[in-house]
């Protein structure tokens, strides 16, 4: 196992700079330092915050590394440090969007310090609802400690408008024997002011206050989002000489750090963390049981059977989001709830293909259905058949291709006395497509419709638009040159890089801006989110995401030539 961290990663990537490398340094201390005070090690964790706090260090942590820092110093009961750290961080990031926070810490500063007044003064600040539970539970904790009446009384009256203080206190005169008739007319009052409702009174009584220490971090509100990439970079095998078998993954990563830049802008941090892996179950294992891994939300990867089963058993307990970027196999998605294929499930492809072709072939005599030499070949060939029958259409024959001339010659028949509705063709064999079209063209069958993977046929030599009129590809992955978003991505591309971009460079961006925006809106409601969330509210380099109805993207992925490209058939 190697978690990638260092500059080796930079220099492969092609983002070699010191501006760079210093940001990759400043996330490994910032983490470690996270983890230190979630392990309850907040001496070594202020250690750590200390220099990331520096006027002269200003970076993305330096705002959380203020914060962390006084709630270090808070639990150690180092008040007057973590007042200071506080008091900093407001005048040097007033408009921090955790600010809330910040008065909440300052308020329990304040009530432990027997500043009450000063206490109030910092909770009043905050207008956020949903620290409304938290700030009356510290309010209740502090507060129900006085037991002396005349001083809740008093205090009452100099935050008039503090209806936690007004509940306390007619609670209080309530359940107090030696309380007198003016008490209780002071209780009345107030309750008439406030209109406290049966349930507020049971719950203040019954409640016992048990929080004192700051509103805890979750790991939603920690303000940024950790994402691991566990993909093969295969770095004992990196030659910058040449292109390397695994080229994907490094293609795949530098998409995902073009989307991080553009989530910065959107006020979305995120952190990679890239682990170099195989299809080694021990090493998946000795990544799960690492704690800083267990800090993620999100984790993109395993690809291989072996070291996806270990993340996937740890991921099924967790909270993580885990996203396989590139398979299409559905059985991957009963591991857990939390997982989630980048792409439709071949189930799903060819659900779509079979309903389009019923619509657009003709004849009771069904397909034919060709597949090349992969596994993957096969799996579409049949999951197609098995789709037009479960539809009540017939399959006149399931061949497996070879990709040379003479063979489809000697092997294809002539269709003199029944022809299919249909060719339907799987092959991950570029070379197939064209000389497929070519054959059945010499039967005279030069109208007959197919429906055919994209990597059926070599987009660059085969000039795909001459076939447009009866041609339909499976293609979940098309990029549309034409888009400006695509020339600009190129662009920007091409200067970070000095290459241009595959396939996997979209797709990382595409899946992380995706995902991080989610996780970013709905937290640990995700799931809901995904679920309510309407295909086409976003624009991305591909076709996008929809998981409204399945843990697997459900876009559609069957396309028809329209004009002067290619489109989805449902547009």
């Amino acid at each position: 196992m190697r978690v990638i961290v260092s500059l080796i990663l930079i220099i492969q990537l092609g983002l070699q700079n010191a501006s760079f490398a210093q940001d990759v340094q400043l996330e490994s201390r910032y983490r470690s330092a996270v983890a230190d005070y979630k392990q309850g090690k907040y001496a070594a964790a202020m250690g750590k915050f200390s220099p990331l706090t520096s006027v002269n260090a200003q970076t993305r942590y330096s705002a959380y590394s203020h914060y962390y820092y006084a709630l270090s110093a808070y639990q150690l009961k180092r008040f007057k440090e973590s007042k200071q750290m506080l008091v900093q961080l407001q005048s040097r990031y007033p408009g921090w969007n955790k600010i809330n926070d910040v008065h909440y810490l300052l308020g329990a500063i304040s009530f432990e310090n027997g500043q009450t007044n000063e206490g109030l003064g910092y909770l009043e600040k905050i207008k956020d609802s949903s620290f409304a539970k938290d700030v009356q539970a510290l309010k209740q904790h502090h507060l129900s400690g006085l037991n002396d009446l005349p001083k809740l009384i008093n205090l009452q009256k100099q935050n008039a408008s503090d209806r936690d203080v007004a509940l306390i206190l007619v609670q209080y005169i309530q359940s107090s024997p030696s309380s007198t008739q003016t008490d209780m007319q002071l209780a009345d009052q107030l309750d008439k002011q406030f209109k406290f409702s049966k349930k507020e009174k049971i719950a203040i009584a019954e409640d016992k206050p048990v929080r004192s220490a700051p509103r805890a971090e979750g790991q939603w509100t920690k303000g940024y989002l950790d994402v691991s990439v566990m993909l093969p970079f295969r770095l004992d095998e990196f030659s910058t000489s040449k292109r390397r078998s695994n080229q994907f993954a490094y293609d795949y990563y530098i998409g995902l750090t073009m989307a991080k830049e553009q989530l910065m802008i959107e006020g979305i941090n995120v952190n990679l963390w890239a682990y170099d892996v195989s299809n080694d179950a021990k090493s998946a294992e000795a990544i799960v049981d690492n704690k800083n891994f267990q800090l993620s939300d999100v984790v993109i990867g395993p690809l291989y059977q072996g070291t996806f089963d270990v993340t996937a058993n740890y991921i099924s307990k967790a909270s993580t989001l885990m996203l396989n970027p590139l398979s299409t196999d559905g059985h991957l998605l009963t591991s857990a709830s939390n997982i989630y294929l980048a792409h439709p499930s071949v189930a799903f492809q060819t659900q779509k293909a079979a309903q389009w072709m019923k619509t657009i072939a003709v004849g009771i005599s069904g397909p034919i259905v060709y597949y090349g030499n992969t596994p993957k070949d096969s799996s579409m060939a049949f999951s197609y058949a098995n789709e037009w029958k479960s539809k009540g259409g017939k399959v006149m024959a399931m061949v497996k291709i070879q990709p040379d001339r003479e063979w489809m010659e000697s092997n294809i028949p002539s269709f003199e006395t029944t022809k299919p509705s249909h060719i339907a063709l799987f092959a991950a064999d570029a070379s197939v497509g064209g000389t497929l079209v070519e054959v059945i063209n010499s039967r005279k069958l030069t109208t007959l419709p197919i429906i055919a993977t994209s990597t059926s046929f070599n987009s660059q030599n085969s000039r795909l638009s001459r076939y447009g009129s009866r041609l339909y590809l499976i293609d979940p992955d098309h990029v549309d040159r034409e888009k400006e978003s695509i020339r600009q991505f190129q662009k920007n591309y091409w200067n970070k890089t000095s290459t241009f971009p595959s396939v996997y460079s979209y797709q990382g961006y595409d899946q992380l801006l995706f995902f991080a925006r989610i996780l970013s809106k709905y937290k640990d409601k995700y799931i809901s989110g995904l679920q309510t969330r309407k295909y086409g509210e976003e624009e991305f380099l591909l076709n996008g995401f929809d998981y409204t109805k399945s843990n697997d993207n459900q876009i559609t992925p069957v396309l028809k030539y329209s004009g002067s490209k290619w489109v989805p058939v449902d547009r």
